[in-house]
C-alpha cells in the first residue's frame, strides 16, 4: 500500500514538473493542477473550495461530481495526507478566506 502511494505520489509530482504552468514559472498548487488536469473548470473548482470553507462534509460530495477518477482521486486524497498545508495554500490561492475552514473543522469536532 505505501509503494503505491509513494508511486503514485511520484507520478503526480513528476506530472506537475512537466506541465506548462511549471515550465513557464508560475507554480499552481498541485491540488489545482490535479483538478485543472482534469478538465475541472475554474468555477468547479471555486464552487469546491468555497463548499470546502463552508462545509469540508459537502465538499466531499461536490468532488464525487466531478467525474475524476477514482485512481486519480486516491493520488489527490494522498498528496493531500502528505501534505495537509496544501489545502490551505489552493484556498489562498483562490483568494478564499481559510479561517473559515478552521472555523468549520472546529464545529465538526463539537
Amino acid at each position: 500500500m505505501i509503494q503505491r502511494v509513494t508511486s503514485g505520489l511520484a507520478k503526480i509530482v513528476i506530472s506537475f514538473a512537466l506541465s506548462p504552468d511549471f515550465q513557464k514559472g508560475s507554480l499552481m498548487n498541485p491540488i489545482l493542477a490535479i483538478l485543472k488536469e482534469h478538465n475541472i473548470s475554474d468555477a468547479q473548482i471555486s464552487e469546491l473550495f468555497q463548499t470546502l470553507t463552508e462545509n469540508p462534509l459537502m465538499a466531499m460530495g461536490v468532488v464525487s461530481q466531478l467525474g475524476i477518477p477514482q485512481d486519480k482521486l486516491q493520488q489527490l486524497m494522498g498528496l493531500v495526507m502528505q501534505n495537509p498545508a496544501l489545502i490551505k495554500e489552493a484556498v489562498e490561492e483562490l483568494g478564499l478566506d481559510f479561517s473559515k475552514v478552521e472555523e468549520a473543522k472546529a464545529k465538526l469536532k463539537q
